[in-house]
């Protein structure tokens, strides 16, 4: 962990090693941060009588341990068992707890294959894109796409390669577009695939994808005027103006480049912010 994390309970000498994050934690505290930022890692695994043992020996909370192994041995839900750590100390602010508790509600019943998913879409809505796909390429090349319907794993597919899109990888994206549309036949995947080619100013793919799922000259026309609509949006024109008066017209180059650099600039800074992890 890079953040710095105040503990006003005990610290231990001795970690306790969470398997499925290769993490030590040695506070109630880190144990709180953990649960909190990663919440669509956790499941029943984290419910050990190791852990329970750990809190008493350790961190001397041996009140906390003999409620948590009591819910452990009753097979009491995962919300129940981690709400018992949250409350125990000052770490997590009450909307926090309660935040992650329904969080975890929601996909306690789930596979790992919809837990999973669950985080990715997540990561994704929060644009933290490289994230997102390392999670999405994850579920695809292990065992967890297998347990999934054909339909979902298409939209793991599909999800994949607007994470790609959005950081200009669209020959990335075109790959996962065209497996997803073969997976879930959904017109939503069909049409990020030609826009994914027609961004790509790939004009021969654009026609092989054409031809290869015979789209109808409707669709063809619908996806141009939405990629017209796209790239002729404000910061794009005055982009595109500010390059001509650059080339064309010395009167206004000093106020060209100034607009240039200010567009370049947010894109710059846009980017960068999509690009962390």
């Amino acid at each position: 962990m890079s953040t710095l994390i105040y503990c006003q309970n005990a610290l231990s000498a001795t970690p306790y090693y969470i398997e499925e994050a290769a993490l030590n934690v040695y506070s109630l505290e880190e144990l709180s941060y953990y649960i909190l930022n990663n919440v669509y890692l956790l499941s029943t695994k984290l419910m050990s009588s190791e852990l329970c043992n750990w809190i008493g020996r350790e961190l001397k909370q041996q009140k906390l341990a003999n409620e948590l192994l009591g819910l452990v041995q009753n097979n009491a839900p995962l919300h129940i068992f981690v709400g018992h750590i949250l409350s125990a100390n000052g770490y997590a602010s009450a909307k926090e707890i309660k935040d992650t508790l329904a969080i975890i509600s929601t996909f306690e019943n789930k596979s790992e294959a919809e837990r999973k998913k669950l985080r990715a879409d997540r990561l994704m809505a929060n644009d933290k894109l490289v994230d997102a796909i390392y999670e999405y390429e994850t579920i695809l090349s292990d065992n967890v796409a297998k347990t999934m319907p054909k339909a979902v794993e298409g939209d793991v597919y599909h999800n994949l390669g607007c994470a790609f899109a959005k950081l200009f990888f669209f020959n990335e994206a075109m790959l996962c577009f065209d497996e997803a549309y073969k997976k879930n036949q959904k017109k939503q995947s069909l049409y990020c695939l030609l826009y994914a080619a027609r961004c790509d100013r790939n004009k021969a793919k654009f026609e092989e994808y054409i031809n290869k799922y015979l789209i109808s000259k409707e669709d063809v026309d619908e996806v141009l005027k939405a990629v017209t609509i796209v790239t002729t949006k404000d910061s794009i024109t005055e982009f595109d103006n500010a390059v001509n008066e650059l080339i064309s017209d010395d009167e206004k180059r000093q106020g060209a480049i100034a607009t240039l650099d200010n567009v370049i600039s947010e894109w710059k800074d846009e980017y960068i912010r999509l690009c962390k992890i």
